[in-house]
């Protein structure tokens, strides 16, 4: 089998690394088919490219982020289409940024555009069955165009090392992009309540609430908390993330959560990372609660300080789970097995 990979990004996405490197684990050959210039013009290089190859390949697979690619991709193209968006444009603009309203113009265009891209493809990958539920009812897709599939990690980039220790301090991580349900100042807060217990935090990350953290670091004596706010490569990422005892998810009480499971979960699991995140329905679809994962309540910095120093006090325990976890991920969440659950799938659209 052929795939064409259709995208406007030049650096490939971590949702799509996994996959590409899965499918071709799995024997499948990749055509890529890119083009990031600006405006219009990129449909037009892309077009131009897209007819050199169109009778070379046997599916043509969106890249995650393109939603509007895919009208154009159904244009162009006579084979089938699989577009991996992990969740809707309107999701990440209206939902969870707030960077417009549901009626406003930009709020209709981004539901548009989610529409018509949900419709046209063949197969949407989604990130959990809740955000497949989610989709089928606020775009009225047809559930058999949508399939759960994990986000996964790629196991050349995050990977469990045995020879890299740990920090000599009880040492907690949060990684990620601050967006308003990642909860990062309930992080913070438990940072302030835990600060006499000899319990360091690391954070690896920016984004739109990075002010009010900073103006919460500055409200106290934040000297147990390091903030690494440069964009690491991923060998340092890694690295700076395995030197930490325990890994926190998203933990506010954000709608968002019930449906999205972030990349952190994924990599701590493939790190063997303890992973301590707020109960929500997408996590708990695939992690269970003191098996392959610890909740806490969302939205509740007292519960989560109490939770940390529980697992500081009781670490064997934490890195049982923590084994439980990698176990998961080396059975189900590999990339090779996440391409293959598609696969299996694509070959019974008809």
């Amino acid at each position: 089998m052929k795939i064409c990979y259709f995208t406007l990004t030049n650096n490939i996405p971590p949702r799509d690394t996994v996959y590409l490197d899965g499918l071709k684990e799995n024997g499948v050959e990749i055509i890529e088919c890119k083009d990031h210039s600006p405006s219009w013009r990129k449909f037009l290089t892309l077009y131009k490219k897209h007819k050199l190859i169109k009778n070379d390949y046997d599916i043509l697979m969106v890249g995650y982020t393109a939603h509007i690619l895919v009208p154009f991709a159904r244009l162009i193209s006579r084979k089938k289409i699989v577009f991996n968006a992990l969740s809707s444009l309107y999701e990440g603009i209206v939902v969870s940024r707030q960077q417009s309203s549901p009626l406003s113009f930009r709020g209709i265009y981004c539901w548009l555009v989610d529409f018509f891209a949900f419709h046209l493809a063949h197969l949407s990958l989604l990130e959990s069955q809740n955000q497949v539920s989610y989709v089928a009812k606020k775009f009225f897709v047809p559930r058999r165009k949508l399939l759960k599939s994990w986000t996964g990690v790629s196991n050349q980039d995050f990977f469990y090392d045995p020879a890299l220790p740990k920090l000599k301090d009880f040492t907690i991580l949060f990684r990620g992009g601050f967006l308003p349900e990642s909860g990062i100042q309930y992080a913070v807060e438990a940072s302030k309540i835990l600060q006499k217990e000899n319990i360091k935090f690391r954070i690896i990350g920016t984004g739109l609430m990075s002010h009010q953290v900073e103006k919460m670091l500055n409200s106290f004596d934040s000297k147990n908390m390091e903030w690494i706010k440069d964009r690491l490569p991923d060998t340092e990422l890694r690295k700076k993330m395995q030197e930490c005892h325990l890994s926190l998810g998203q933990l506010s009480n954000h709608p968002r959560l019930n449906r999205t499971i972030p990349h952190k979960a994924f990599e701590s699991a493939a790190m063997k990372i303890p992973y301590l995140t707020a109960r929500n329905k997408a996590v708990l679809e695939l992690f269970k609660d003191n098996e392959t994962c610890f909740g806490c309540n969302p939205a509740d910095a007292q519960d989560l300080a109490d939770k940390i120093l529980w697992i500081k006090n009781n670490y064997e325990t934490a890195q049982k789970v923590a084994e439980n976890a990698y176990q998961l991920y080396l059975h189900k969440l590999i990339p090779k097995i996440l391409a293959k659950n598609m696969l299996d799938y694509i070959r019974t659209i008809q």
